[in-house]
């Protein structure tokens, strides 16, 4: 007999919260690596789109 009960939602909940932190750890680690490059460019995608 396992002990172990049926119902596992809770278990599923903090699996589900654990890949969205370590999505988030990810994405930060991104935009801290390739922030400055990022931000040039977008500017120039936006300066070229609309102009002033």
């Amino acid at each position: 007999m396992s002990r172990l009960p049926s119902n596992r939602s809770g278990q599923s909940f903090i699996e589900f919260a654990l890949i969205i932190i370590l999505f988030a750890i990810v994405l930060l680690s991104i935009l801290l690596i390739l922030g400055d490059d990022l931000r040039t460019f977008i500017n120039d995608l936006f300066q070229t789109w609309f102009p002033s």
